[in-house]
C-alpha cells in the first residue's frame, strides 16, 4: 500500500511539472533581464518605461515591431504615473493622464502614428463626489491630435468612445470640465 501511495504522488508530481514548462522567450543581446524603470536604476529621467507597464525601453522594438524613441517616431504620452515630473510613455497600463484624470489597467488594441485606442478603467478628481477612487469607470478610450514637444511626438487629445451605464451625464459632464479632453504634453523649452 505504501509503495502504491509513492508511486501514485511520484507520478502526480512529475505530471504536473510536466504541465507547468515553458519555453523561455528569446531575450536580445543587452536587453535587461528585467523590466525595471529606469528611474529605480538611476537611469535617463526620459526614458519610457514604468514597471509592469508593457512600454518599451528606449531603443528597443516594441511588441508590435514599431520602433521605440530614437527610430521611426511613434507617438508617445506624458504619463506622470509614480513621477510628478512626467516621462514619455508608450502604451501605458497605468496613466496619469492629467492633474485630474487617470487611466489604469489599460490594454491597447492599437498604436499607430495617428491614434492610439484601449480599454481600462477611468477615474479622476471629478468624480471622487460618487467614490470612482474605489470603483472605477470601465471605458474605451481614443488617443489622437498627435502634437511634437521636446523633438517627440505625443498624443494631445482623448476621447471617451464607450463608458459604462453608471457613469452619469452629470459625471461625464464634469470630466469633460476638469480638462476638457485635453493630455498632457511637456513644457517646450
Amino acid at each position: 500500500m505504501r509503495r502504491t501511495i509513492l508511486t501514485g504522488a511520484a507520478l502526480l508530481l512529475a505530471v504536473t511539472a510536466c504541465g507547468e514548462q515553458t519555453a523561455a522567450p528569446d531575450v536580445p543581446e543587452g536587453a535587461p533581464e528585467a523590466e525595471q524603470s529606469p528611474r529605480e536604476e538611476g537611469g535617463d529621467p526620459q526614458a519610457t518605461s514604468s514597471p509592469g507597464d508593457g512600454a518599451s525601453p528606449e531603443g528597443q522594438a516594441s511588441p508590435e515591431g514599431q520602433a521605440s524613441p530614437g527610430g521611426s517616431e511613434e507617438p508617445h504620452v506624458f504619463n506622470r504615473h509614480g513621477d510628478e515630473d512626467g516621462f514619455a510613455d508608450v502604451r501605458p497600463t497605468d496613466y496619469v493622464a492629467t492633474e485630474f484624470t487617470t487611466f489604469s489597467d489599460m490594454e491597447w488594441s492599437e498604436w499607430s502614428n495617428e491614434v492610439a485606442r484601449g480599454e481600462g478603467e477611468l477615474l479622476g478628481t471629478w468624480c471622487m463626489d460618487v467614490g470612482c477612487q474605489d470603483d472605477p469607470y470601465d471605458v474605451e478610450v481614443e488617443l489622437g491630435d498627435p502634437v511634437e514637444a521636446d523633438g517627440t511626438t505625443y498624443f494631445s487629445t482623448y476621447t471617451i468612445t464607450d463608458h459604462d451605464d453608471d457613469m452619469s451625464a452629470e459625471t461625464r459632464q464634469a470630466m469633460q470640465e476638469a480638462d476638457g479632453g485635453r493630455l498632457s504634453v511637456p513644457s517646450s523649452g
